[in-house]
């Protein structure tokens, strides 16, 4: 988490990827008011390996002292000292020079805690909601656990924007606040581009999870959501059985789905977004997961169309509908 020390705040102020200072309010990352800084005074960048400070004013930027060449890069080192304006101008120290990073801030302490791909909020105990990456889409996304009505709920959060949860408040700070270009030029696939392989015990207390995708082979340790995705993926080979519209295949009620499995509301949508969680940190960060568990009013279905289940060593049922097939 690079930071910068305030000299007249508490909380660190951190570094985006390329961090601008100067006194135009709307044009810079960090504002400093006097009269002396410049519109852009200054600028810190991260160079890949490591950071640098570049003076772009007319009354100079000082560090330990010296004062900068104008518009030559200079390396910082932890526990420099900086100086805006003039050399007896308030002291901002460099405090830290990780790599840059996402992060969300809190607004009442002003601690930082690492960005997740999917972040559950306010904690992993009791979750309320995801703050978490569409590759898809190029943004962050804030989503209510507590959505059963099949209302996509879910909210785009830009860099700088609050977040409120619960009793707790938040400010994403996106060290690129460029969304996830990076993440973007990579090739987009989704969980329903990957075959599911579910391993369910005899007396069906574990239940373990493999993501297949050509030669690719992911195995996953078994958690208690995996069973709601085998309930989902069984409902979903029952209507294939019956011969149902590849469209209308798999829905079940969340009444249902929640008297069936002695859970409520809540519990099944924490499960869900715990599922998708566990999904995206094993996969490469450019796999959306939002499609594992599709909503339409008051019904959710496996949103992953091929799969295997495999109870102990036989195969209990196998479903491998293409994405044609529901076009055709």
């Amino acid at each position: 988490m690079a930071c910068l020390q305030h000299p007249d705040r508490d909380q660190p102020v951190y570094l985006m990827a390329h961090h601008t200072i100067g006194r135009r309010q709307g044009a810079v990352d960090t504002r400093i008011t006097s009269a002396e800084i410049s519109s852009i005074h200054a600028a810190i960048q991260w160079t890949g390996t490591h950071w640098n400070i570049r003076d772009l004013s007319r009354n100079g930027t000082w560090v330990n002292g010296q004062q900068l060449v104008p518009a030559k890069n200079y390396p910082l080192q932890q526990g420099d000292r900086i100086a805006f304006g003039r050399a007896n101008n308030p002291i901002w120290i460099v405090e830290n020079l990780d790599a840059p990073e996402n992060l969300l801030i809190d607004l009442q302490t002003g601690e930082a805690q690492s960005l997740e791909q999917y972040h559950l909020l306010p904690n992993e105990r009791e979750p309320l909601a995801s703050l978490h990456f569409s590759p898809v889409t190029g943004q962050w996304l804030y989503e209510l656990t507590g959505n059963s009505n099949g209302i996509d709920n879910a909210v785009a959060i830009k860099h700088g924007e609050r977040i409120d949860c619960g009793l707790h408040s938040w400010q994403l700070f996106l060290a690129d606040n460029q969304g996830a270009t990076k993440e973007l030029s990579l090739q987009q696939l989704s969980i329903t581009d990957f075959e599911l392989r579910f391993s369910v015990s005899h007396h069906e207390e574990h239940v373990q999870l493999q993501l297949r995708r050509e030669d690719m082979k992911q195995a996953l340790p078994a958690r208690i959501h995996n069973y709601l995705l085998l309930y989902l993926a069984r409902a979903r080979v029952r209507d294939m059985e019956r011969g149902a519209d590849p469209d209308a295949q798999g829905w079940v009620s969340i009444q249902v789905a929640t008297r069936e499995l002695g859970i409520t509301v809540n519990h099944l949508n924490t499960q869900i977004f715990r599922a998708r969680k566990q999904i995206a940190e094993t996969l490469p960060d450019a796999i959306d997961t939002s499609g594992l568990v599709e909503r339409r009013s008051w019904e959710i279905r496996l949103g992953c169309r091929r799969f295997e289940i495999y109870k102990g060593s036989q195969l209990e049922a196998q479903a491998n509908l293409s994405r044609r097939a529901l076009t055709d």
